[in-house]
C-alpha cells in the first residue's frame, strides 16, 4: 500500500521484475502488478489486458489484474470488459465474472459514466451466476434512474426462488426511492405476496421505515 504512492521508477522496476525475474509465489507477482499499475499505469496497460483476457497465469494474479485494470485504467477497463460481460460468459477463459463486473463498475464510476443499462441487464438475467446478480442488484441501489427502479421492482417480485436477491432489491429500492414511494410499493407487493417468509421481510421494512 505504501508503494502505491511511490515514483514511476518504482513501478517500472516492479514491472521489470515481474517480466524478467517472476517470483514463484503468485501473491508476490500480484503485488508487483499492484505497484506497477498504481505508479506506471500506462506502461503496464497491455500486460493487464493480456492477463485479463488470456488464459495462462495463476488465477490469483488474473483476479488482481482485473481489479487493477478497473481501478487504475478505467477507460481501458470499460472498453475491454464490457463486451465480455455482455456476451455469454466463459469461466474457462476469463477471471471470475463477479470480479470482472466489479472492476467494470469501478471503472464506470471513476469515469462518471452510467453503469445502469448493463448492470440492470445482468441483475435481471436468470442465467447469470447468483453472486454476479447480487453484485449488480446492490449497484443499482447506488444509481437512481427509471431503469434502476424498473429492474429492482422486477427483482422484488422475482419468482425464481432466490429470496436473497429479493431482499437486496428491497434494500436498494429503499436507498433510491422517496420514502412515500417506497412504502407504497412495499405495501402493494406485500398485499399480493404468497411467500410467508417474504411477507415478514416486507412487514419488517414497513415497520422500520413507514410508520
Amino acid at each position: 500500500e505504501r508503494l502505491r504512492a511511490a515514483s514511476p521508477a518504482h513501478g517500472l522496476e516492479a514491472l521489470r521484475v515481474y517480466r524478467e525475474e517472476p517470483p514463484e509465489l503468485p501473491e508476490i507477482r500480484a503485488g508487483l502488478l499492484d505497484i506497477a499499475a498504481h505508479t506506471a499505469p500506462k506502461e503496464c496497460e497491455e500486460l493487464l489486458v493480456e492477463l485479463v483476457t488470456t488464459f495462462g497465469e495463476d488465477l490469483l494474479v488474473r483476479r488482481e489484474a482485473t481489479e487493477l485494470l478497473g481501478e487504475c485504467l478505467p477507460a481501458r477497463a470499460s472498453q475491454v470488459l464490457e463486451p465480455i460481460l455482455r456476451e455469454r460468459y466463459d469461466g474457462r477463459t476469463y477471471p471470475p465474472e463477479d470480479r470482472m463486473l466489479e472492476a467494470w463498475i469501478v471503472a464506470k464510476e471513476k469515469l462518471g459514466e452510467d453503469p445502469v443499462p448493463l448492470v440492470a441487464l445482468v441483475a435481471t438475467d436468470l442465467q447469470r451466476a447468483q453472486d454476479v446478480r447480487h453484485l449488480a442488484t446492490r449497484t443499482l441501489g447506488r444509481h437512481d434512474s427509471p431503469l434502476s427502479r424498473q429492474a429492482l421492482e422486477t427483482l422484488l417480485v422475482e419468482s425464481s426462488g432466490n429470496g436473497y436477491i429479493r431482499r437486496i432489491a428491497l434494500q436498494s429500492l429503499l436507498a433510491i426511492l422517496p420514502r412515500a414511494n417506497f412504502c407504497e410499493l412495499a405495501k402493494r407487493i406485500q398485499s399480493n405476496e404468497a411467500d410467508t417468509e417474504f411477507i415478514v421481510v416486507l412487514q419488517s421494512a414497513l415497520d422500520a421505515n413507514c410508520r
